[in-house]
């Protein structure tokens, strides 16, 4: 593609989002007419805002999907890896002097000033620090920046560092939108946050491909990489959406009577016509695109769908302006107002019946599932234990997650115990003897040496074991507690925090998976012990201590609930209790294992193995 083209095709996608985004604010309800005698921030403020905005999520878009491509898809020496990194640098630049226009755009529309006024007493501008929405575009600003930073550095950090933090980059205005007045907010927030990474990195990936890799001879291997990555990036946004869409609208007649819906519905269509565009990618051009009129096909499909996902963004930013049909706060009783969504009065058949199908925990259990299966089937012949065991261990998740334990682990502490417990123990252990790691080895491509990768981590293997069982008693003898369950996403990023810990040390204590020459019997027998001590100590200190984060559970515990000190008692209990069923089981194997495989056998046994089945190797199951 040549550079008139590249202009041409960038110059039509923006003007295509561009005029999606004009006409959904001027006939979406988006653009409210002005009323007679109050003070207004004028057409600059109202037409330029929303340009700014499509101009940061255009810019965030590509931040994250070149430095995606330089993570993910590029193999580690290709040149077009610096490419990406290099051209990261300059969008995320881009990113962050968008985020303070908008910044200085949301304090001129907020205060009804126009921005002349405000840049004339530049001390007024400090009005925007106690707004939601101007604080989150300068924390997206100030995060563009260090992302941008980091890409100039002389000597770069890994590349999925800048990605993590480019990604979450992108979170911010989500606590600030529709989703923070909705009534079920956990769940609209979950299906914004998913929504927002899925399309970023779809979007932002597709188009690094054509920027850098429209020419590259590495584009047969990178395409099929990209293609399992839309194929997921596309569902969850079509689930994230159904779920905004089922805590915005009371009813499905709302989705064609107000402007809210019928702009919901313009985005379904959109998503259907790339929906299409990704069938006609599988079908015709990801296996054959190493031939050059299929990789001239490939070049124009991809121009097109760019266009198309403009329009998308465009509709987005519009959607984003619109006030939904049905204001935040529907049902807001006692329950809603501390947990952010309704609970029922409290019962043994409420607790395994609830039902909240966070999308955001789908995807996170659904991708590992998806993944372990379609690694048995290229691995070739598999232990079924095995695989029941995987599939065990991501089921006990979704039921302590999704279910009735999910909705009153926030407020009833012995809830949250069973639910830690199995999160932090139960489900790890039962993970780890699926034997994730040998299962990936050889169902690995030849080039990567997924073992190397494994055992050259020294530091990890003592640091996270030990934060794993000092973070135990951290969260009950500090304010983490109530903290973590004072709403949806602090809640999420604890158990995220006590699962991967917990996968760690349970790699170590199974010994299924191949562990360094390090991980001797004797330490992993200390481990153990560790582990008990930990868990054992926890229950005493709950069954004969203190009370822990009282003032939380007394607003938040619903009708039915064990009192204060009756549900700390049931919460000690449950760690004296369950922890050590499966320790003991662990004693057991440990006491009758031999010592495991040194890291240079490990490599020497997977080698061999993945040379002869020519997709991978492992050890003999």
């Amino acid at each position: 593609m040549r550079a008139s083209e590249r202009t041409w095709t960038g110059v039509s996608a923006i003007a295509a989002g561009l005029v999606a985004m004009a006409v959904a604010t001027r006939f979406g309800g988006a653009a409210e007419p002005e009323i007679a005698g109050l003070p207004t921030a004028g057409p600059l403020t109202a037409w330029g805002l929303p340009l700014v905005r499509f101009c940061s999520h255009l810019c965030a878009v590509a931040t994250v999907g070149t430095l995606l491509a330089a993570t993910v898809l590029a193999p580690p020496a290709a040149p077009e890896k610096a490419a990406c990194l290099r051209a990261a640098g300059r969008w995320a630049a881009g990113w962050a002097a968008t985020g303070l226009l908008s910044y200085l755009l949301t304090v001129s529309d907020i205060a009804a000033r126009p921005v002349t006024d405000l840049l004339a007493a530049p001390g007024d501008l400090a009005v925007g620090l106690s707004v939601p929405q101007a604080r989150a575009s300068l924390l997206v600003g100030a995060v563009a920046a260090a992302v941008g930073l980091a890409a100039r550095l002389p000597r770069r950090p890994p590349a999925w560092i800048p990605l993590l933090v480019a990604t979450s980059g992108l979170l911010p205005p989500a606590f600030v939108g529709h989703a923070s007045s909705a009534a079920d907010h956990d769940i609209a927030l979950s299906a914004l946050i998913a929504h927002l990474v899925a399309v970023s990195w779809w979007v932002g990936g597709l188009g690094a491909l054509l920027v850098h890799f429209r020419r590259s001879d590495r584009l047969s291997l990178v395409l099929p990489r990209f293609s399992g990555i839309a194929l997921c990036c596309f569902l969850a946004v079509a689930l994230s959406g159904v779920a905004a869409a089922w805590t915005r609208l009371e009813t499905v007649a709302e989705l064609w009577r107000s402007e809210y819906g019928r702009l919901l519905l313009a985005k379904v269509a959109v998503l259907g016509v790339l929906a299409l565009f990704g069938r006609a990618h599988r079908r015709r051009t990801v296996a054959h695109v190493a031939d050059r009129s299929v990789r001239r096909l490939f070049v124009r499909l991809a121009l097109g769908e760019v266009i198309v996902m403009a329009v998308a963004m465009g509709l987005a930013v519009a959607l984003s302006r619109t006030p939904p049909p049905v204001p935040g706060g529907g049902g807001a009783g006692h329950d809603f107002r501390v947990l952010e969504y309704d609970l029922a009065p409290f019962t043994p058949g409420a607790l395994l019946g609830e039902v909240r199908l966070d999308p955001l925990v789908l995807l996170l259990l659904a991708l590992p599932a998806a993944g372990y299966l379609i690694g048995v089937r290229r691995a070739g012949p598999w232990p079924l234990g095995r695989t029941l065991a995987w599939c065990a261990g991501l089921a006990l998740m979704a039921f302590v997650l999704l279910g009735g334990v999910g909705g009153y682990a926030r407020a009833m502490f012995p809830v949250h115990a069973a639910q830690h417990v199995a999160l932090a123990v139960v489900a790890p252990l039962l993970l780890c003897l699926g034997a994730p790691l040998t299962l990936a080895a050889r169902a690995a491509p030849r080039h990567v040496d997924l073992a190397a990768r494994l055992m050259g981590a020294p530091t990890a293997l003592v640091v996270l074991p030990v934060a794993y069982l000092v973070a135990f008693p951290l969260l009950y003898r500090t304010g983490w507690l109530s903290w973590s369950l004072s709403a949806h996403v602090p809640h999420l990023v604890t158990e995220l925090l006590f699962v991967s810990g917990a996968l760690l040390v349970f790699w170590m204590l199974a010994g299924v998976d191949p562990l360094p020459s390090r991980i001797t019997p004797a330490v992993r027998a200390g481990l153990l012990g560790a582990v008990a001590v930990v868990h054992l100590a926890v229950g005493l200190f709950l069954l004969l201590g203190p009370p822990v984060a009282a003032e939380w559970f007394v607003v938040a515990a619903p009708q039915g609930a064990p009192d204060l000190y009756g549900g700390q008692r049931l919460a000690g209990a449950v760690y004296v209790l369950v922890p050590p069923v499966p320790l003991l089981l662990l004693g057991v194997r440990l006491a009758r294992s031999r010592r495991p495989p040194a890291a240079d056998s490990v490599r020497s046994r997977w080698r061999p193995v993945r040379a002869r089945e020519g997709v991978g190797g492992g050890p003999p199951a």
